[in-house]
């Protein structure tokens, strides 16, 4: 079997991790949702015992965004020969692997019931191993509590749980901050990219990117520190957004957004 594989070198550490959470922010076109999609077919096709579950906040979004990134994958990656060894069913966002019979299902956490499915999520070979929760800021905590408790059990030799969340720049507030960037654990792997880490964009796109970078700021005049403030900005120049930099406005008492 030969396979097309194109990837940015920056995905390297979270394709190869292990841990439990690979929690992955990133700002539009740059690329994490292509990565995590090829990172799936790849290891979906080589592990046996795996199976997926893509999840957004609606489930109907699916199609148009995880479904419709992972047939991109299989497409670029195994070209005309693609129906050897992946079957496809387009009406109810299915795939699955022909050699092992590996599959990858589509669900939401839109309403109680749809919650209710996924606790009794089966497949014909294997656990569930794997989830990717796409555009996970539209998720609740207690949504995500839901969907890390259905991967538990012991497993064969080899294969392990993951969970993968992929989302852009977020509010300092929400509670994916606080869960995974705010404290240090060993089974959690953050990761942080932008456009310019992505080597497949073109170069007007890339000019796009840069007019759009626009930020907000709300300043308390009772905590405001010109000098740190001066020097955040400096850093958020040369480095371009990320939680360090807004964690030095909100010590200069200003509160960023990027828009």
């Amino acid at each position: 079997m030969k396979i097309n594989v194109q990837a940015n070198p920056c995905f390297k550490e979270v394709d190869r991790s292990k841990k439990r959470y690979i929690v992955m922010k990133g700002s539009a076109g740059s690329g994490k949702s292509m990565d995590t999609a090829q990172n799936y077919i790849i290891r979906l096709i080589n592990d046996p015992g795996r199976n997926l579950l893509c999840v957004r906040k609606a489930d109907v979004t699916n199609r148009d965004s995880t479904f419709a990134e992972l047939q991109s994958a299989i497409f670029r990656m195994f070209g005309e020969s693609y129906k050897k060894y992946w079957y496809i069913n387009t009406s109810n966002m299915l795939l699955e692997c022909k050699n092992n019979h590996n599959q990858i299902i589509f669900r939401g956490v839109n309403d109680e019931k749809q919650r209710e499915k996924l606790k009794s999520i089966t497949f014909k070979r294997g656990k569930l191993t794997d989830v990717w929760i796409e555009e996970a800021t539209e998720i609740t905590q207690s949504d995500f509590e839901i969907i890390d408790d259905r991967l538990r059990g012991i497993l064969p030799k080899g294969l392990f749980y993951q969970i993968r969340l992929t989302f852009n720049p977020v509010s300092s507030h929400h509670w994916i901050k606080k869960v995974f960037f705010d404290r240090v654990d060993p089974d959690v792997l953050t990761h942080q990219s932008t456009y310019e880490n992505n080597r497949f964009i073109d170069e007007a796109y890339h000019r796009r990117m840069l007019r759009r970078k626009v930020y907000k700021y709300w300043v308390d005049k009772a905590k405001f520190n010109p000098a740190i403030a001066n020097a955040a900005l400096d850093k958020l120049e040369i480095e371009g957004y990320n939680y360090d930099i807004e964690k030095m406005f909100a010590d200069a008492g200003v509160i960023m957004e990027v828009l």
